[in-house]
């Protein structure tokens, strides 16, 4: 039996070699180095090059090579994609080089750019090398023998080549399995996977009452959702992961750092305006108990930096038993009664200095966390400050006079702003 094989990207291990300004007799030194071997230059040069020529070698030499040139083996196999700038610098690069070979088809295409409105050049090519890569990165998938012919033409690169690990957006495999949604779909970059995952969730957590959770895990390289709309009846889950396509099928991919700080912080803004209860990667459940929700009424003074006071408005939610908790979370309904007592809670303090204007003087907007008031004078309000007013937030007061923001649906949001505008007519 041979030795246990360990892929290697070699597009990915050459390019690092260079940026470390290393030939691959000087590498090819540094590894016997590391690894005590005695062997003469002639013959630790060969034994790297078929390394760089085949992308293949043994775990040993692989975590030496890592070490030389700064990074994890992981990284090397191509399971962490590089920086999304790097391949397209690499694609920049190499179409400048073809034009200084005269390569006719590349210098048509960029002919038709310019006169499409390119501001030079540059910014033409700089455009088509994001244009081309993103092309074969999609090529990797489809395999249409005349894009990859086209792409050949452009770049010089043979069929080959093109199908060599290419890390632009990236694909992303989604997965959704439940009793109300199953769905399987291929698509480009964490903006795609942001784009399909609201489409797959549609409404489902605004027709089961208010208790709606989205609970997120992380098993990387895997993602995972798991959408609960009622008390655990209906879950969807939905799992995401990066991938690459290769001849056997498609293989996994640790998301990149870009992926992770675009999709983790895009995921929690879209699932804290979606569910009224949220857990997060940390595993921190918000709210932890509805009893202890609050509204923070805020005034000011016509603008966002005049604050005049602020109020919180706790509507007796603390009164509620254990009895009447349990039979609202069982109709999944929790969040809309404690919304309900604040709210009424919030028009006895609010309503007074709402009546103290003509109500077609006032304008109310929700915002991302609540509503915001607005009061806009007339001929017989001269001199009264106007723009915003008062703003309504909810918040969660985990211990008394600690607050924290929480979840809050668009759906309900949109409810207490119907609610005001009701009090003002």
């Amino acid at each position: 039996m041979g030795r246990p094989s360990f892929q290697l990207d070699r597009e990915l291990l050459r390019e690092l070699r260079n940026k470390k300004k290393l030939t691959q007799a000087d590498l090819a030194r540094e590894l016997c180095e590391r690894l005590g071997l005695d062997q003469d230059e002639d013959t630790r040069t060969a034994s790297y090059r078929r390394i760089e020529a085949r992308g293949s070698t043994s775990r040993k030499r692989a975590e030496a090579i890592a070490k030389i040139l700064g990074v994890t083996t992981e990284y090397l196999e191509g399971i962490v994609p590089p920086d999304t700038r790097s391949y397209e610098k690499r694609i920049r690069d190499l179409l400048a080089e073809q034009l200084r070979q005269e390569n006719l088809a590349l210098k048509n295409a960029l002919d038709e750019a310019c006169r499409e409105g390119a501001d030079s050049e540059d910014d033409a090519l700089a455009s088509m090398a994001r244009n081309v890569a993103r092309r074969i990165e999609a090529v990797h998938l489809a395999r249409n023998p005349d894009e990859l012919a086209e792409l050949s033409q452009l770049t010089g690169l043979s069929e080959g080549e093109l199908l060599e690990p290419t890390h632009v957006d990236g694909h992303w495999l989604v997965v959704a399995s439940g009793q109300v949604c199953t769905r399987t779909e291929l698509v480009l970059g964490p903006a795609g996977v942001m784009s399909l995952i609201p489409e797959i969730v549609g409404t489902l957590l605004d027709d089961f009452g208010s208790d709606g959770r989205i609970q997120m895990r992380r098993a990387l390289p895997w993602y995972r959702l798991e959408i609960d709309p009622l008390c655990g009846r209906f879950t969807t889950w939905i799992d995401f992961v990066r991938c690459i396509p290769t001849d056997n099928g498609l293989r996994w991919l640790k998301p990149s750092r870009s992926d992770t700080w675009f999709l983790e912080g895009s995921l929690i803004n879209w699932a804290r305006s979606t569910a009224n209860f949220v857990t997060g990667f940390d595993e921190a459940s918000t709210p932890d108990d509805i009893r202890r929700l609050r509204f923070r009424l805020t005034e000011y003074n016509g603008k966002p930096d005049a604050r005049v006071s602020e109020k919180l408005v706790a509507g007796c939610l603390e009164a509620i038993t254990e009895e009447q908790l349990g039979w609202y979370q069982r109709e999944s309904n929790s969040h809309s009664a404690a919304i309900l007592m604040l709210g009424n809670a919030l028009r006895e303090i609010l309503e007074p200095h709402l009546s103290s204007h003509p109500h077609r003087c006032w304008e109310v907007l929700e915002t991302g966390d609540g509503c915001a008031i607005y009061l806009w004078p007339t001929a017989v309000m001269a001199g009264i400050p106007h723009g915003l007013r008062y703003q309504v937030q909810l918040v969660e007061e985990t211990m008394p006079g600690q607050l924290r923001p929480v979840p809050w649906r668009y759906k309900d949001r949109a409810d207490l702003k119907q609610r005001i505008e009701t009090w003002l007519s």
